[in-house]
């Protein structure tokens, strides 16, 4: 009788034990097909739309925007942070008013809707008058208590060229020094001088000097020079001067002919330009 006794508990055990393994299962099971179900995202961004390229001076104001899908808008907060910085230079807690942070401190248009949407009325930024100084990588995070993502991507405000000068000298008889020159650009610029000529004693393209320079304002202004002998170049030449913000997938050209000086050649492209005037004026008043 006493072993009989025995044998029912140890069943009670193994009855409740199996009992609390598949309540475990079941649990689990539920919770990966509600997760599958959803996709797993408690908080999505589903698009992050950001001005690629914006010309300095030239908008009033442009809108970043951050749409997104919450299943559960209990602690809704959106915050967009400025390259690396830790703290956020916007932030909107839901049913509070949005504010304005750092470097975006009375920047913003704090009344633009984005949504009718309650839970994301103030989902985006409208920057008022954007300047160089606000070109940089700009990341969205959407918060609530179940959840988190995030986004980023870079705008970039550029200044093109307050000036750009393509120029040629001469140091001595045989030679010609052309020099290409910009100032103002934003951000860093790219520079190079090509030319046409593949003249018979062309040799390697020369070398070309390049100075960039940064000034207090933020701007660079850069330049590029190279050096060739005359007897290299085919009459006349295209020096060709292309200044470039790869960043801003911006290009601007300048062009100039150039005439080497050749006592070996009849051709009149040779002469001097003035010559060539006179020359025709002569003939002109003969006739």
């Amino acid at each position: 009788m006493i072993f009989r006794d025995m044998d029912a508990t140890n069943m009670k055990h193994v009855t409740a034990s199996h009992s609390a393994t598949c309540s475990f299962f079941l649990i689990v099971f539920s919770f990966v097909l509600a997760t599958l179900l959803t996709g797993g995202e408690t908080v999505e961004i589903k698009s992050l739309r950001v001005p690629e390229v914006v010309q300095n001076g030239s908008e009033a104001s442009v809108v970043l925007d951050c749409d997104y899908n919450v299943e559960n808008k209990a602690g809704l907060v959106v915050k967009w942070f400025f390259n690396n910085q830790t703290s956020p230079v916007y932030q909107w807690i839901l049913n509070k008013k949005p504010q304005d942070l750092g470097v975006l401190k009375g920047k913003l248009n704090l009344d633009y809707r984005a949504s009718d949407d309650e839970t994301k009325k103030h989902r985006a930024m409208q920057i008022l008058r954007p300047t160089t100084e606000l070109s940089g990588e700009y990341r969205c995070i959407v918060s609530t208590f179940d959840g988190e993502d995030s986004e980023a991507k870079k705008m970039i405000i550029y200044v093109p060229e307050r000036t750009i000068e393509l120029k040629q000298m001469k140091p001595n008889e045989d030679r010609v020094k052309v020099e290409c020159s910009a100032e103002g650009v934003y951000p860093e610029p790219r520079m190079t001088i090509n030319t046409n000529s593949a003249g018979s004693d062309r040799k390697e393209p020369p070398l070309p000097v390049e100075i960039i320079k940064e000034r207090a304002d933020g701007l660079f202004d850069i330049s590029v020079s190279i050096l060739i002998e005359d007897r290299e170049l085919q009459s006349p030449t295209t020096f060709s001067c292309e200044l470039s913000i790869p960043e801003a997938n911006y290009t601007v050209r300048r062009q100039s002919v150039y005439y080497p000086d050749s006592s070996n050649s009849s051709s009149c492209y040779h002469l001097p330009h003035w010559i060539m005037s006179a020359v025709l004026i002569l003939t002109i008043g003969r006739l």
